[in-house]
């Protein structure tokens, strides 16, 4: 990844390049060897990428459901992804709703911002 960014200008110079791989390196090897919750903490970073993929998508009227509760090792095995070193943690459905979708006529219900926000 490091190496993609140099290529596409993102750093002044070769200083801030290795800034950006010690700063990356420092959290990663802190959840892995310090902290020993890598897994915990990559989950958590797909849950932020995902949350930019949904705003994204969202912006672009493309509707989105993000999925849970899915047969992990199943969808690994399907797409070969612990062959890449990968596994699957979260899915997300991208689309367009049908004119049909009764629930997107339906009022949205929330919880009061007081219920929601504590002021500290």
């Amino acid at each position: 990844m490091l190496e993609q960014e140099a290529k596409d200008g993102r750093f002044a110079n070769e200083e801030a390049k290795q800034g950006q791989h010690n700063g990356r390196s420092f959290f990663a090897n802190m959840h892995k060897y310090e902290l020993k919750d890598a897994q915990h903490w990559m989950e958590k970073q797909v849950y932020l990428a995902l949350g930019t993929l949904m705003l994204g998508a969202s912006v672009l009227d493309i509707d989105a459901c993000p999925i849970e509760g899915f047969d992990a090792t199943k969808l690994n095995q399907v797409l070969g992804l612990r062959e890449k070193g990968l596994c699957a943690s979260v899915v997300v459905a991208l689309g367009y709703r049908s004119d049909n979708d009764f629930n997107a006529q339906l009022p949205k219900s929330r919880l009061a911002q007081e219920v929601i926000f504590t002021e500290i």
